[in-house]
């Protein structure tokens, strides 16, 4: 039971205790609370910034509400799933039938990740088309997604990322640009990117990325940061290390936000879902606060869907509850992408979502 215990408060404001309670419509509200809280916490609602949920058209997409309101989450945005020639169906087969609010970065690659190398061939890429389908769908398009790595472009270099920026400047619109094996290199990627730009796989361990021994920023992510550029996690399937992630926070350098990449390929395991990558985060030195942030505040912004988690009549709009727990979650194993397994000290574990003022156990046995 939930409702009227002590719940720790994580947001932008002070903090603070408060318990939910019911309204006579129903709808639940916060209230203060001087009681000491427990393991029990209360949040805006979870944003994802980077999955892949364009089930049934790519070989790597899963059902948006597998990793949606029953996992915490309440928003996610598609990574580059759907291009030009395919973002449609995903706006009128895909979202429409989700509990789960969508967004979508549209994939520079026309075809999206129908294709696994979407942007090796510039046949593959149209910069009127993408214009044309972004203005279709501007109420889902949060921004252009470029993959810019070796595996994925080939000979085309740093050419779908060029083009990719002429789109995202056009449409008023920022990048999301996946970063890897070289080439391109990794300094050339990074000088193209502008203040509300976003890399993804920002800890990733792989040849070329742009940290320094000691977790500094080598100096072409330096000068990308200081310009702006965000840091994502998106964890993945080869795309997260818990050392360099560990020696970056220690240095300073913590993620603006934290996303899954979640997919058909890890989500039975190492990704699982968005609280057990905050958890990773959480064991790699990042304060609870600062992992809340990277799933609420900061995520929205970037989206450009910052409401306010409580209305001024006091309503919760939108909410995650969960558990701030010493005990580990049941057949789940906290490992990065190189195979280097971790026991956290603690771990985020959600209980129940509020929408629209109205609350839902995440396992109904539990009730509210």
């Amino acid at each position: 039971m939930i409702l009227g215990e002590p719940l720790r408060v994580i947001d932008s404001g002070a903090a603070r205790t408060c318990r939910l309670e019911s309204r006579t419509d129903g709808t639940m509200s916060l209230s203060p609370d001087e009681r000491p809280p427990g393991e029990l916490c209360v949040s805006p609602g979870w944003v994802d910034l980077h999955t892949h949920v364009y089930d049934g058209m790519t070989t790597i997409g899963v059902p948006p509400d597998d990793v949606g309101l029953s996992t915490g989450v309440h928003l996610v945005a598609d990574a580059g799933s759907a291009g030009a020639e395919t973002l449609d169906g995903l706006a009128k087969y895909v979202i429409p039938a989700a509990d789960v609010r969508v967004r979508a970065w549209v994939n520079i690659g026309s075809y999206g990740l129908v294709h696994m190398r979407e942007t090796a061939d510039i046949r593959n890429i149209d910069v009127d088309a993408t214009l044309a389908a972004i203005d279709r769908h501007r109420d889902i398009v949060c921004g252009v997604k470029v993959r810019s790595s070796g595996l994925i472009v080939g000979a085309m270099g740093l050419q779908p990322l060029q083009l990719g920026r002429l789109v995202a400047r056009e449409a008023g619109l920022p990048l999301l640009v996946h970063i890897g094996e070289p080439p391109p290199l990794i300094e050339h990627v990074l000088d193209l990117l502008d203040d509300g730009d976003v890399i993804t796989h920002c800890y990733h361990d792989k040849t070329g990325n742009p940290w320094r021994p000691d977790g500094r920023p080598e100096s072409a992510l330096a000068r990308a940061l200081d310009r702006g550029v965000l840091l994502d996690v998106g964890h993945g399937a080869a795309s997260f290390s818990f050392a360099v992630a560990s020696r970056a926070i220690a240095a300073g350098f913590p993620p603006h936000t934290i996303s899954t990449d979640v997919h058909v390929r890890n989500i039975s395991g190492l990704v699982y879902d968005l609280p057990t990558t905050m958890t990773k985060l959480l064991s790699c030195g990042l304060p609870i606060e600062s992992v809340i942030a990277a799933v609420t505040e900061r995520p929205r912004r970037i989206l450009r869907t910052p409401e306010p988690w409580i209305d001024s009549d006091g309503t919760v709009r939108h909410a995650t509850v969960f558990r701030l727990t010493h005990t580990t979650p049941p057949e789940r194993v906290y490992r990065d992408a190189g195979g280097d397994e971790r026991a956290p000290a603690s771990y985020i574990v959600p209980v129940a979502t509020v929408v629209n003022g109205r609350v839902t156990p995440i396992d109904p046995r539990q009730g509210v």
